[in-house]
C-alpha cells in the first residue's frame, strides 16, 4: 500500500477513536448531572411519611362517634367524668348537680369559668382542683387520667367559627392531641353545642344563630372520626324546644347559660347514652 495512504488511514482511524472517546465522555457527564438534580427515591419517600404522619389515625367513621341509647348507667358513670367548657361547663359546679355539689373537683376551669376554644386553649392554665394549682389541660389530664373527659365548646366565638371552619376544627384537634398525648386511655366525649334563646351580643338574629350551632354540631362527628377513643354526645337536644331554641324552661334568665333542671336533663341524658 502506497505510504501515504497508509498514513491517512492511520489518521482517520485515529480521528475516529478521538470522535468516540467525546461522545462517551459527554454522555457520562449527562447522566452524572441528570444524576445530582433528580430528586432522590430518599427525599420523596421522607415527603409521603410527613405526609402520613399529619393524618390521625382512626377505626370509626363519622356515623359511629354519635352515642347512642343505653340502660341507664347510673351516677358511678357520671362520678368517672371530668367536665371542661366554656361557662355553660363550669357552671356544673355553682350549680351543685354532681358528686360533691358546689365542691365537686370533676369541672376544670380557670378563675373566670370560662373558656373559648382556640389556640391558647392548651397553653392557658386552669385551675387543677386537687391542688388548687395553675396547670394546663394535659398537664392535669396527666396527673388525674380521667376515664372520661368531656368537653364542650362552640357558643363563645360562634360567627368566627362559621365564618373559618379551620379555626374550630383545628382548635378542636390541638386539644384532643394534647389531651391523647398527655393521657392515652382517658375516652374523650364532645358534647354537641347547647342551643340559645336570646341573641346576646351576637350580631346575627336568634334564628340564624341556632342554625350556626346546628352547623357546628355537624362537624364534631367529622373531628371525632379522626382519632380513636373520641366520641359524641347530642346533650344539646334536651335542651331545644319547637322553634329549634333553648327551651325557655332552661333559661337561667339571659338566654344563654342554664338551670339546675337543665343541668339534670343533660346529665341524665349522658347516663342513657353511655360509652361502655
Amino acid at each position: 500500500m502506497n505510504p501515504n495512504k497508509q498514513t491517512e488511514l492511520l489518521a482517520f482511524l485515529l480521528l475516529l477513536i478521538f470522535v468516540l472517546l467525546a461522545i462517551c465522555l459527554v454522555g457520562a457527564l449527562t447522566l452524572g448531572v441528570l444524576h445530582l438534580t433528580a430528586p432522590s427515591p430518599v427525599e420523596t419517600e421522607s415527603n409521603s411519611e410527613t405526609e402520613s404522619e399529619a393524618d390521625t389515625d382512626t377505626s370509626v367513621t363519622p356515623m359511629e362517634v354519635l352515642l347512642e341509647e343505653t340502660e341507664d348507667a347510673g351516677t358511678e358513670y357520671i362520678d368517672k367524668m371530668i367536665f371542661f367548657g366554656e361557662s355553660t361547663t363550669a357552671h356544673l359546679r355553682a350549680r351543685g348537680v354532681l358528686s360533691g355539689g358546689t365542691e365537686t373537683q370533676q369541672v376544670w376551669a380557670d378563675a373566670s369559668n370560662t373558656r373559648m376554644l382556640s389556640s391558647q386553649t392548651i397553653s392557658k392554665p386552669i385551675i387543677y382542683p386537687p391542688t388548687g394549682e395553675s396547670i394546663t389541660i394535659a398537664e392535669a389530664c396527666k396527673r388525674e387520667k380521667p376515664t372520661y373527659l368531656v368537653l364542650s365548646f362552640g357558643q363563645n366565638g360562634l360567627e368566627s367559627f362559621i365564618a373559618d371552619k379551620s379555626l374550630y376544627v383545628n382548635n378542636y384537634c390541638k386539644l384532643i392531641s394534647a389531651v391523647q398525648k398527655a393521657s392515652p386511655n382517658t375516652n374523650i366525649i364532645l358534647q354537641t353545642v347547647y342551643p340559645i334563646c336570646s341573641k346576646g351580643n351576637y350580631s346575627a338574629d336568634l334564628k340564624t344563630l341556632n342554625e350556626y350551632i346546628d352547623t357546628l354540631n355537624t362537624w364534631l362527628p367529622e373531628i371525632a372520626a379522626k382519632y380513636n377513643n373520641v366520641r359524641v354526645v347530642d346533650t344539646a337536644s334536651v335542651l331545644k324546644n319547637a322553634e329549634n331554641q333553648l327551651n325557655p324552661a332552661y333559661n337561667d334568665g339571659d338566654g344563654i347559660h342554664l338551670t339546675v333542671s337543665a343541668y339534670e336533663a343533660i346529665l341524665n341524658y349522658l347516663r342513657t347514652h353511655a360509652w361502655q
